[in-house]
């Protein structure tokens, strides 16, 4: 019953914020199809780049790789990679390579990293970044002092090529009950309700933006548990106002940031999906954050292939039920799926490729996505 009512207000919210948003953006120009016309006459690029690509390369631009080396993914087109700090220790080497990335591609590709702070520190190899402070530290702070920090570490990011941020973090401190969740434990967290984080949050994203470093807001709707999501399923039995309370940092700061990721966890009350895999909970991000990016977190971590397939080996897990993975998170309306295993990548860009040839739906998210993030890569990247 509880669960029932808890998604009618949901299904509500993602309705009225959806018909706000629909009426502040600008409809897509329809693709004219080859045949309709023997002369093709595009209303912009982005229907231009859409109209000549191929469905491999519509595919491969909502995948975000392990970067792997600039041949590999120049190779099959891929539109996002994931740099790790193991990859900076030679910093000319890898900004040679990411030069290169983006010369050979043809719509430009987002270089992400997560450098959040503290633990999640991915700079650590770069000179004079062994330590960055943590969102606790900085919650303490001004907020000018965290855009000054931020700003220093975009220029840093800047130089060296990479262009997105999966970060500011904007996960509560306490859960539903007053407990430390692991974002807390792990010093991740601006605070404990979006009084507290909205401003260390903007304060963040503001030092990227000057630098045009993309950033990218996490984990939607709010990650509310004590354990870690990337091993088991974590199961959040937050009531709906929770986790409504929850969101209001990512709502206020959706203008700011150029995009969210979705959490992995299980809202008891409100699903019996994981958020990334969930209709509701994705299109609740897609009604707050419109035109921008939704990602997945890592998509070949252990906890979300579980929970697809309980009796699988993990370390000889079938392609059948990873792609079983792939399909429903595109469905649930994500644009750009992380994988941090380069082999499965290809897997993914042939298996959407092939599913858009005989899946209309399938066809639709596809070149909906792609559509989103080539419009991002115009206005956000070097041309």
């Amino acid at each position: 019953m509880l669960i029932n009512i808890a998604r009618g207000l949901l299904c509500l919210i993602v309705l009225i914020t959806a018909e706000q948003a629909l009426a502040e953006a600008t409809p897509p120009a329809p693709i004219i199809p080859a045949e309709s016309e023997p002369t093709v006459f595009f209303e912009n690029q982005v229907d231009e780049l859409l109209y000549n690509m191929t469905n491999a390369e519509k595919a491969a631009q909502l995948i975000m790789v392990y970067f792997s080396g600039e041949e590999f993914v120049s190779e099959h087109q891929f539109g996002g990679v994931l740099v790790m700090q193991n990859m900076l220790k030679d910093a000319s080497k890898i900004t040679a390579e990411l030069e290169m990335l983006q010369r050979n591609s043809k719509a430009g590709v987002f270089v992400a990293i997560d450098q959040e702070g503290g633990v999640v520190n991915r700079i650590k190899r770069l000179p004079g970044w062994s330590k960055t402070p943590s969102a606790k530290v900085m919650r303490e702070w001004d907020a000018s002092k965290i855009t000054e920090l931020t700003n220093r570490i975009g220029n840093q990011l800047n130089e060296i090529g990479i262009n997105m941020n999966l970060a500011p973090v904007l996960d509560p401190s306490l859960d539903y009950e007053g407990r430390n969740t692991f974002m807390e434990q792990s010093r991740r967290s601006f605070g404990a309700t979006g009084a507290e984080i909205i401003p260390d949050g903007r304060a963040f994203i503001k030092g990227f933006n000057q630098n045009g470093v993309l950033t990218i807001n996490k984990h939607f709707p709010g990650y509310d548990v004590a354990s870690n999501s990337d091993h088991d399923i974590a199961v959040s039995q937050a009531p709906f106002s929770n986790i409504l309370d929850n969101t209001s940092s990512f709502s206020a700061l959706s203008k700011e940031a150029n995009g969210v990721m979705m959490s992995s966890i299980l809202f008891s009350d409100t699903d019996d999906k994981p958020a990334v895999l969930s209709e509701m909970m994705v299109g609740w991000a897609r009604a707050l954050y419109g035109d921008g990016i939704i990602i997945t977190d890592d998509l070949w971590g252990v906890a979300l292939r579980s929970w697809i397939s309980p009796k699988s080996s993990i370390k000889n897990y079938p392609d059948d039920a990873f792609l079983e993975l792939i399909k429903m998170a595109l469905l649930a309306g994500n644009d750009m799926m992380m994988i941090t295993y380069p082999e499965k990548a290809v897997l993914m860009k042939e298996a959407i490729a092939e599913w858009m040839l005989t899946d209309e739906l399938v066809a639709f998210r596809v070149n909906e996505s792609a559509r989103r993030i080539l419009q991002a890569k115009l206005k956000h990247l070097p041309q």
